[in-house]
Parts: C-alpha cells; sequence; structure tokens
C-alpha cells in the first residue's frame, strides 16, 4: 500500500502550487479564506494537512493565528519560503494522532479534499477525534470534501476525469480495489498529442 508521505514527496511539493490557477485561483481561495477567518472569530486556527500554507498563509496575512500539522516535509519546506516557524507553527505528523502546536484552537479546519488522504474509516475518525482534543469549548471542526459520483466510475473502469483546467485535474480513481478521490497536477500526467 502506497503511504501518503510517498505520495507529498519532493516532486510533488515542488509542483504543487498553481498561483492564480484551479484550487489557487482568487475565486476559489478568497471565499475559503473568508469564511474560515469569520469562523475562527479572533481566535487561533489549526490546518490538517497544512502542505505549501495554500490557505494557512492568506489566513494568518489576515490577522489569524495559523498553526499545522503536516506529515510531509516536502510540503513543509515549500510552505518556509512563504512563512516562517514563528508566524505559523508546524508539527509535523499525523493528522489523526499528532499533537499540535500547544494550545487549543477556535477552529480546526481541512479543506480541499484533505481527510480524502485518510484512507480508511478508523483514520478519519481518529482524525475527528483529533480535532475535538484540540478544539476549545465552542470551537468548529471544519471539513471540505468532494463527494464523488461513484456511479461514473463503474466496475472494471479505472478512473475518470471529474475536472479539468489549466493547471490542475482532478481524476477519481481505484486504488487496490478501494474508491477514492485522488488529485493529480496535469503536469504529472504523461499525455500524448495523436
Amino acid at each position: 500500500m502506497t503511504q501518503q508521505q510517498d505520495v507529498w514527496n519532493h516532486e510533488a511539493a515542488q509542483r504543487y502550487d498553481t498561483p492564480g490557477e484551479g484550487m489557487f485561483a482568487p475565486e476559489v481561495l478568497g471565499p475559503t479564506v473568508d469564511r474560515l477567518a469569520e469562523l475562527a472569530k479572533n481566535g487561533p486556527a489549526l490546518e490538517f494537512g497544512i502542505g505549501t500554507g495554500r490557505v494557512a498563509v492568506p489566513l494568518a496575512a489576515r490577522g489569524v493565528r495559523v498553526a499545522g500539522i503536516e506529515l510531509s516535509l516536502p510540503m513543509i519546506a515549500q510552505l518556509r519560503k512563504k512563512a516562517d516557524e514563528a508566524t505559523i507553527p508546524v508539527v509535523v505528523g499525523d493528522m489523526a494522532t499528532a499533537d499540535a502546536p500547544p494550545g487549543k484552537y477556535a477552529l480546526v479546519y481541512l479543506v480541499f479534499n484533505t481527510i480524502s488522504n485518510l484512507l480508511t474509516q478508523t483514520a478519519q475518525v481518529a482524525c475527528f477525534r483529533n480535532a475535538a482534543r484540540h478544539l476549545e469549548p465552542g470551537g468548529r471542526f471544519v471539513i471540505e470534501l468532494w463527494v464523488p459520483d461513484l456511479r461514473r466510475l463503474p466496475p472494471g473502469q479505472q478512473a475518470t476525469v471529474w475536472r479539468a483546467e489549466p493547471g490542475y485535474m482532478g481524476i477519481t480513481g481505484q486504488l487496490s480495489g478501494q474508491r477514492s478521490a485522488v488529485s493529480q497536477r496535469k503536469q504529472s500526467l504523461r499525455l500524448a498529442d495523436r
């Protein structure tokens, strides 16, 4: 079975950011940051799977104290090009079990299908428990998740494209006999011209 740290390796981290396109487009990112800032209500926020800081960096720029948990060292290295440890502290670890930087949080969030990196229901439940453990009383746990239309993936078909735009391609595919939502950059796909 593929480990998440193998998926989010140096190559993936190097090509992850696509400023102004796909999930980095202002019309996608802006409303996300606006809503999270509103939900944080001037309290600190914790991002599970903080990655390269796509959401955390603009959220911190809005004045929200942001911390993160991230399994991939190469993704954290990309984040560090945008914000230092004092600005956005990050703990290396699994979002389902890791302890975040000390303190309680008004908001814990996972965006753009990050929860789908946890491939079992047991791991997802552990993630919910970890979020609850980090929240202050009355805090909020936010998950953004695209729900795949599994009817578009009939038995025997390996994958189908659900979104294609400049710099981004979303694919629903089967991994090890289990259906899951998978995102890939166009640059990582080898396309032949015919």
